[in-house]
């Protein structure tokens, strides 16, 4: 960082008049001794920081009638105080700001070190030089906090992310919905969290739940993430096609005593055998709406209906027959965790598939035995389909640069709530 120059003239006895260049003048270190951060209750923060040091090195020049001397100096400075009120508030993009509202400083002692021709012409005069530095210190230290303000901190609040590209079909809005709520205790921060189609923005159809946040204290930050969140990505998802999938024999794990194929759905379907015998079939699952996830204290679930149309591959290319129409239903239960700074999850069976037969070209099902087919599937193929998804999850709104640890995950109703330090 560098500091303005300055110059001043003295008449030091038989001498007389002597004018004088301070330039290039760069700080070369600053150490943050003693620094606190409160909060301004409806307003912003305030950082204190005191007690600290700074040493500037540059170039000085002394110039009497034509002669022209000059040399280097070193400058140390002891017990800066700096006191920076901050007012907080939103842009029109949904970004953080932050201006400066209040600025004030003291400094305690200047040491001025001389090298170079002729130094003693300015040690004659060195404490008033001293004084001259601290008094243009004083009124230059505001001014410089203002500039890096606008230089260096709103930049970075900028860094803050407002949307992100998820995947090629959805991304997430991380805009702030309000300015930055701040009371004696807490500085509160409220996100959209909201999940957008890439090619296909719709409106959301239903209203963010209010969340009560508990009284805790124990870290330094705290997330709270609705499920809303999590239900607007589901719709997203299930708009775009995603939910729907084909299960193929392919699909299929190679030791399973069960193959898409109509000879083994015989004691299911026994005319499927006879009208195609010796064919392969395939499963089109696609849920009847988008699944939404509940949060109760402790546990997060959801319950898909799900929709499975059965199709029987006929000897033509491209050419298949439906044969029957199933209705699923379960209850699944959902973990979340987080790594890295995403929110990530996995699914387990809550319950078992419950199996209703919509439509049947084939007359007689065998309901029953059919669910426990179906139930197996999803054991060793659809759950792990979901769960590779779900690990890749999303981030968290973190500005650049910024870890967590400590990490403490809980439950609540209609929300999740993560508990963390910075780094």
């Amino acid at each position: 960082m560098e500091m303005p120059n300055f110059s001043g003239s003295y008449k030091v006895a038989w001498i007389k008049k002597v004018s004088y260049e301070f330039n290039r003048l760069k700080i070369k270190h600053f150490e943050l001794r003693d620094t606190d951060l409160s909060l301004r209750p409806g307003q912003g923060v305030r950082a204190s920081l005191s007690n600290n040091y700074m040493s500037v090195r540059g170039n000085w020049k002394v110039k009497k009638a034509f002669i022209t001397l000059g040399g280097t100096f070193d400058l140390s400075v002891d017990g800066i105080s700096i006191s920076v009120s901050l007012n907080l508030g939103k842009d029109q993009s949904g970004r953080p700001t932050a201006s400066v509202a209040h600025c004030s400083n003291s400094i305690g002692h200047v040491r001025l070190a001389i090298s170079g021709q002729l130094r003693w012409i300015l040690e004659l005069f060195h404490e008033k030089i001293e004084n001259n530095f601290k008094n243009i210190l004083e009124q230059k230290v505001c001014e410089m906090v203002r500039k890096s303000t606008v230089s260096y901190l709103e930049p970075y609040l900028r860094t803050l992310p407002v949307t992100l590209m998820i995947d090629q079909v959805a991304g997430i809005d991380y805009s702030l919905v309000g300015a930055p709520q701040v009371t004696s205790q807490f500085l509160d921060t409220s996100f959209k969290g909201e999940f957008f189609g890439q090619s296909l923005h719709s409106p959301v159809l239903f209203d963010a739940p209010s969340i009560r946040m508990p009284q805790k204290h124990d870290h330094m930050i705290y997330f709270a993430v609705s499920e809303y969140v999590f239900n607007t990505a589901s719709q997203v998802y299930y708009q775009a096609g995603r939910m729907n999938f084909t299960i193929k024999n392919e699909h299929i794990p190679l030791d399973s005593p069960i193959r898409l194929h109509t000879s083994s759905f015989q004691a299911v379907v026994p005319q499927l055998t006879r009208l195609y015998p010796n064919m392969e079939l395939e499963l089109e699952m696609s849920p009847e709406s988008a699944p939404f996830l509940m949060f109760i204290p402790g546990n997060v679930t959801f319950m898909p209906v799900i929709d499975i149309q059965a199709f029987v591959l006929l000897p033509s290319p491209l050419d298949r027959k439906p044969v029957f129409q199933l209705r699923v239903r379960t209850n699944i239960s959902a973990t979340i965790s987080v790594s890295s700074g995403r929110i990530i999850g996995s699914v387990t069976i809550g319950s078992k598939l419950q199996l209703e037969l919509k439509h049947s070209n084939v007359r007689f099902f065998n309901v029953q035995l059919m669910e426990a087919i179906l139930n197996y599937y999803a054991l060793h193929t659809v759950y792990p389909y979901l769960n590779a998804k779900l690990e890749v999850g999303f981030p968290l709104p973190l500005p650049r640069d910024t870890t967590l640890n400590s990490l403490e995950l809980q439950i609540h109703k209609n929300f999740l709530l993560l508990g963390a330090d910075i780094d």
